[in-house]
């Protein structure tokens, strides 16, 4: 396996084994997102909350008031999840999560796209491996792929087919 995640479901949770430059790559982005929240939101190096969060409300001012009551919260929620998933994994090219670790490592994986998009995720196309170039698309991409897998692995009965309608 050279340059790839495997996600295969354990339990109730997931089993993630990666190629070591992935789970570099992959502990780099998860630490970075967690320092960054960390941050101020109104600094450099920080993430504001019109970024993290979508607007709540139609209302601009309606939205930016829920996030003055909400945001500090919410920002806690997601730290707390990049926390826990950082805290499961103690390094190496395996990550094994309980169902509860899951939802964390989801929670996780969208939210810190919002370091590498130039608009926020709701607001912005879905990433597009035909034309990731830039790094900041790349791992945008590669966090989008990572989350869908976990999800499928997970949520997908493997004993009943996968129908999609439109």
């Amino acid at each position: 396996m050279r340059d790839a995640a495997r996600v295969a479901r354990e339990g109730d949770g997931a089993r993630i084994d990666m190629a070591g430059n992935v789970a570099e790559v992959l502990r780099f982005i998860l630490t970075d997102f967690a320092d960054a929240l960390a941050a101020d939101p109104a600094g450099p190096d920080g993430v504001p909350d019109d970024l993290l969060f979508p607007d709540a409300y139609p209302r601009k001012a309606d939205s930016a008031d829920f996030r003055a009551r909400h945001g500090q919260a919410m920002r806690g929620e997601v730290a707390a999840a990049v926390a826990r998933v950082l805290a499961a994994w103690p390094g190496g090219q395996v990550l094994v999560l309980d169902r509860g670790g899951v939802l964390d490592l989801r929670l996780t994986l969208v939210h810190a796209q919002v370091r590498y998009l130039r608009k926020p995720r709701w607001k912005s196309a879905p990433p597009d491996e035909r034309y990731a170039k830039k790094d900041r698309e790349v791992k945008s991409l590669w966090l989008q792929q990572l989350e869908l897998m976990v999800t499928a692995v997970v949520y997908v009965d493997p004993g009943k087919p996968i129908i999609y309608t439109l």
